[in-house]
């Protein structure tokens, strides 16, 4: 499946979502994903697999330089994360071969339009006051990484993406911090238990995760450098609508 769509292409989406993942302190596995089915033409579940096989390498690792300063600061909760986020995302995948093709990519349009109200609401309070914290409990962290573990496994997107809005918008954590433990947390290969259920079912393809996690992993550290300096409020509602329009068009 990998010649469904020109190498070039998958170049090109390497690069424009290691951007924003690096920007947004996200892994950008909603948009890989859904880019593979419905531009590529792959299966969800083979999609899946091939992306979380790509986050078995240190694809973040540019970007979490590039916001040490906040990384150094919250070992215990990384470690503490990554062993939630590995362990569970193996039951995330049994999920998602239990509930079949067809339904999970149901369940995965249900999933972006969740995120992108998400993301609606974080654009919408603008009065609200700025997060303050610089460090939340690790037993938190431990919850938060299972959950998300588990829904990783489930739909192949990374930490990032539910974890993020959840730090800033429940635990008022500062942007940088949560973004910072984020990617920190996809350094490691976090999505191994998930990878060895896919890859058991759907052998992956390991052209196709060399090409998408070289080009990401240059792109992160661009990304990660500019979300530092500019404000993220139009970028949080473009995202949503972005991640509305593929939900539309997976429902339809």
């Amino acid at each position: 499946f990998f010649y469904m769509c020109d190498p070039i292409i998958y170049v090109l989406l390497g690069l424009a979502v290691g951007y924003i993942g690096g920007f947004a302190g996200i892994g950008g596995g909603p948009f890989l994903v859904s880019f593979l089915v419905l531009y590529c033409g792959m299966s969800q579940l083979v999609a899946q697999g091939n992306i979380l096989t790509m986050m078995l390498g240190p694809m973040s690792l540019l970007g979490v330089m590039s916001l040490y300063q906040y990384v150094k600061t919250q070992w215990l909760n990384i470690v503490v994360g990554v062993i939630c986020y590995c362990i569970c995302s193996y039951f995330g995948a049994i999920f998602a071969f239990y509930i079949g093709e067809t339904d999970l990519k149901y369940y995965f349009a249900v999933l972006l339009i969740i995120i992108a109200l998400m993301q609606f609401r974080s654009y919408l309070r603008k009065n609200a006051k700025e997060p303050h914290k610089e460090h939340i409990s690790v037993y938190w962290i431990g919850v938060l990484a299972a959950v998300t573990g588990i829904l990783g496994g489930m739909f192949g997107i990374g930490a990032g993406v539910l974890m993020v809005p959840i730090l800033i918008g429940v635990f008022k954590l500062k942007k940088e911090y949560a973004r910072a433990l984020s990617l920190a947390i996809l350094i490691p290969p976090v999505s191994y238990g998930a990878f060895i259920k896919y890859n058991n079912v759907n052998p992956v393809d390991w052209q196709l995760v060399g090409i998408l996690f070289g080009t990401y992993f240059i792109a992160n550290f661009f990304g990660a450098r500019m979300g530092s300096k500019i404000s993220g409020k139009a970028f949080t509602l473009i995202y949503g609508l972005i991640l509305l329009s593929i939900a539309i068009i997976y429902l339809v």
